[in-house]
């Protein structure tokens, strides 16, 4: 059984345990791997050991023998991720760029959240945010070649329905029974606000930008008491540094227009009106603040969303495609391409918002249009399964779904060995 079976995982171990050897006052290490050109230390492999048991278990407190048990397991997975990055190498898998400070920028995220912010982070690693970002890069871009060309390699494995059968058979006793779940799609309508809804969060960011010009307040002090982004308003509006194509085209329109300390004036987007501070630019990366004010809509354009979306919901009722419709007037720009999927929920996970309207509902079902913080939804219920066992007859596609990954990670062993089998590698 495999500890960490997540890259991403290990990933976020190895960035731990990077600040903590750097925060170490004496550290005492020694090679115990070398796989092609690659080694693998002994501080590698404790920190990912403490990282899977959780940092408040003391090693020491434990058997020996389990330790050693797990140490092992986890110096193979070591070695695994070093024969995948040096098979990534070998066929030239590129990571485009931008991906690669996507990726990073969500590690990063992950990492405050963990640790408590930003300055915390940068105790923690002695060093500014910035110097973290360029220290772990191809960290981050080495994670991803190794994701890559192991989706590569195990793309084009599938299943026939005869080991659908055979899988089936051999594990049909040991196969959890179904849960109360339901599988839901949705098409999201934004208010289209009027002039006057609009005008008034402008107005509201014009009086804050004088009060700042004025130095009756800072940006950041606005931002921490007025800012409707709850994401970036803790952190004085910093959305740290981005990419061409990052944001949205308003705001980036304006920010790549202004000079360093420049206060824009404001910026009206899908999400409200925006102030922008541009910080700095080095070629195509920006860093900015921003204050955001939502703009408030108007009964009467509430309204005419509802009314909308009811007619949307009716034509749905009536045959029409819903993953179409979805696709041509859902605002959810994240689902929308995906036909509007939502995905599986226990009754537990549902949102609050959905759990009255979806109650009563069968598979096929459209509720009723229902109004939440994001804006009108019009909810299908696509799939509803209730507690019972597995059978072949109504599950063929979840089992065919569980045998064809018992079958790639069978593949995944083969050609892990196959890589190994032509890979110098010397354990110390």
């Amino acid at each position: 059984m495999k500890i960490i079976r997540s890259f991403r995982l290990m990933l976020l171990a190895a960035l731990l345990a990077y600040g903590a050897l750097l925060s170490a006052q004496e550290v005492i290490d020694r090679i115990v791997a070398i796989v092609d050109d690659e080694i693998i230390l002994e501080s590698e492999v404790f920190q990912y050991l403490q990282f899977s048991i959780g940092s408040t278990v003391n090693l020491e407190k434990l058997p020996q023998s389990k330790v050693d048990s797990m140490r092992s397991q986890i110096l193979d997975e070591l070695i695994d991720q070093k024969l995948l990055l040096a098979r990534a190498r070998l066929d030239t898998v590129v990571i485009p760029a931008r991906q690669v400070d996507q990726e990073l920028d969500q590690r990063i995220i992950s990492l405050m959240d963990q640790i408590g912010g930003e300055k915390k982070l940068e105790e923690y690693y002695g060093m500014p945010l910035a110097k973290i970002k360029r220290q772990f890069r191809p960290l981050i871009e080495e994670g991803l070649m190794i994701d890559e060309v192991k989706r590569q390699h195990l793309a084009s494995v599938r299943v026939t329905r005869s080991e659908v059968l055979e899988f089936w058979n051999a594990y049909r006793d040991s196969i959890p029974e179904l849960k109360d779940a339901i599988k839901i799609s949705h098409i999201l309508l934004q208010d289209n606000l009027s002039d006057a809804s609009i005008a008034a969060a402008v107005a509201r960011a014009d009086s804050a930008r004088q009060m700042i010009l004025n130095g009756e307040i800072t940006f950041e002090e606005y931002a921490e008491k007025y800012s409707q982004d709850p994401g970036t308003a803790p952190k004085g509006g910093a959305l740290g540094t981005t990419n061409r194509g990052d944001l949205v085209p308003e705001y980036e329109a304006a920010a790549y227009m202004m000079a360093d300390g420049e206060i824009s004036e404001p910026v009206v987007s899908q999400f409200g009106v925006h102030l922008i501070r541009l910080n700095s630019r080095v070629g195509e990366k920006i860093n900015t603040n921003h204050i955001l004010f939502k703009v408030v809509p108007a009964p009467a354009d509430m309204e005419i969303t509802m009314a909308r979306a009811d007619s949307i919901a009716e034509v749905i009722r009536n045959g029409a495609d819903f993953t179409a419709l979805a696709l041509s007037y859902s605002t959810d720009s994240k689902t929308a391409p995906l036909g509007g999927d939502l995905g599986w929920y226990s009754p537990a996970e549902l949102p609050a918002e959905f759990k009255e309207p979806l109650k009563n509902l069968k598979k096929g079902e459209v509720a009723a249009p229902f109004r939440t913080v994001f804006g009108v939804h019009i909810a299908k219920v696509t799939e509803r399964v209730f507690s019972r066992p597995i059978t072949i007859e109504e599950d063929y596609e979840r089992i065919e779904n569980l045998a064809t990954a018992k079958k790639r990670d069978e593949v995944y062993e083969e050609w892990i060995q196959e890589l190994a089998d032509e890979t110098f590698i010397e354990r110390k």
